[in-house]
């Protein structure tokens, strides 16, 4: 794919800023995020010091030391060789294909609270198997149309979150009292049943190294990777922290559905504007969903060519790595993940007893998948360090070997922590066990697959890592 094809360079600065503030910034987890109460503001210090900096800085150097198309799977390989970067993209793109059900059931049960009334979880699953085929429809157009998507909807997304805490903040100042209780007591970080949430929050953090899968597809990848991590960095710490505040000043714990909680704090807010309350609650309902189909088509621009670029290595299968004739766009990739999801979407929907724990079947599936594939590019980078010290890159992370390995080693603890605390079951859930170990046995399964699907010999060209 990097050789064949010249692909034309359509992402500038403003591009890449947009994209990640789209990918990072994910409207579907905002309430779960905010199911662990008032200390998700400690929680959230705590992972943007130990956490979200490192990543970030890792992510600017990788992404301007190895500027081609794939990303990720092009620093695993180069890292720790084919079958290791062949494993890494599996699980990167599989992901995305666990994560479309959960973000698109919770499109379909606020489009049904919006517009229905009475819907099934049959019908709430129609509607997001509809959506995923549409996703699927815009992906395989060009980069220079597609890309749209994501730079409205960063922006609408930023106006979404940025909207919560001010209308959180109005709802106070008019004399409301708050919908949960705010305190120091409450921000102290707490082990109970909040922990099950906790790997949300990092969750909502991962996204920088996206752009990257399409860094042939940039204008100037060594002088905007860096810059463009870090002014989207800013932006997304800020947004988060007042869109969480909003959801927590407006509905109460014990009412925070994980699928609705993001449109019931919108509705609760919207309300305030007296007579124009309708209009605007139903404004921002609207945004809301434009914002989930924004999420699903950024990821799936950037996962799909990480796919693409692995088969078309010859890591693999094959037919992942067809650029449509037309658009050079990797199509195949697409109708794929489209396949994936819709028999995700049908088979947990037999299985689930309602929408919420539907949402957070498949959304756990989804994030330990994810997860999994970062324990391996954090790595990667160390080892790039030393194994091609004199590579030209445009960026370091500051502070030479020291900070390079406390980097390393907080990210990879903390992407392993949120693995395995993804399989702690809540309290609240009947059957916790059962479901955890129905959780092991489909990430098992995934990861046998992905091996099982590496071509034994390569059939084709090495990815390009020049820059």
């Amino acid at each position: 794919m990097t050789q064949q094809v010249r692909f034309e360079r359509v992402l500038g600065r403003a591009d890449l800023v947009l994209f990640n503030v789209s990918a990072i910034l994910t409207v579907d987890t905002l309430a779960a995020a905010a199911s662990t109460g008032v200390s998700w503001f400690t929680w959230w210090g705590i992972l943007l010091i130990a956490f979200f900096l490192p990543y970030g800085l890792i992510s600017a150097e990788l992404g301007a030391g190895w500027p081609a198309e794939g990303g990720l799977y092009v620093w695993v390989n180069e890292a720790f060789g084919r079958r290791a970067g062949a494993l890494a993209a599996w699980l990167y793109w599989i992901n995305n294909a666990f994560w479309i059900p959960s973000v698109y059931l919770v499109f379909a049960a606020t489009f049904a609270a919006m517009f229905l009334e009475g819907t099934s979880a049959t019908t709430e699953t129609a509607i997001a198997i509809l959506i995923t085929w549409l996703t699927v429809g815009v992906g395989v157009v060009r980069l220079r149309v597609s890309k749209w998507i994501p730079s409205t909807a960063a922006v609408l997304k930023s106006s979404i979150f940025l909207g919560l805490g001010c209308l959180g903040l109005a709802r106070i100042f008019s004399g409301r009292p708050a919908a949960n209780e705010f305190g120091v007591a409450g921000l102290m970080p707490a082990w109970g049943d909040s922990i099950v949430f906790l790997p949300v929050l990092l969750y909502n953090t991962l996204g920088f190294e996206l752009a990257s899968s399409a860094g042939d597809e940039m204008k100037h990848p060594l002088r905007d990777v860096p810059r463009a991590v870090l002014l989207a960095g800013i932006v997304i710490s800020f947004l988060y922290g007042m869109a969480t505040l909003g959801i927590l000043l407006s509905v109460p714990l014990a009412d925070l559905s994980l699928v609705t909680g993001t449109w019931d704090a919108l509705k609760v807010l919207g309300q305030q504007w007296g007579t124009a309350s309708e209009l605007v609650v139903l404004f921002l309902g609207i945004g809301f969903l434009y914002a989930c189909v924004g999420n699903i088509v950024t990821w799936s621009l950037g996962t799909n060519r990480v796919a693409a670029v692995a088969a078309e290595a010859g890591t693999l299968p094959h037919f992942l790595g067809k650029l449509h004739p037309k658009y050079q766009t990797p199509y195949m990739a697409f109708l794929a993940l489209g396949v994936v999801s819709t028999v995700l979407l049908l088979g947990n929907a037999t299985l689930s007893q309602g929408s919420s724990q539907l949402f957070w079947l498949t959304f756990r599936l989804s994030g330990i998948c994810f997860l999994l594939s970062y324990l391996l590019m954090f790595p990667a980078f160390l080892v790039l360090r030393y194994r091609q010290p004199d590579r030209p890159r445009s960026y370091r992370v500051p502070g030479g070997p020291m900070v390079a390995w406390t980097a390393t080693a907080l990210c990879t603890f903390f992407i392993a922590a949120g693995t395995v605390l993804f399989f702690v079951p809540s309290s609240s859930v009947e059957n916790g066990l059962q479901e955890s170990l129905l959780l092991l046995a489909q990430t098992v399964l995934t990861v046998v697959v992905g091996w099982w699907l590496i071509p034994k010999s390569k059939s084709g060209p090495v990815p390009s890592a020049k820059s």
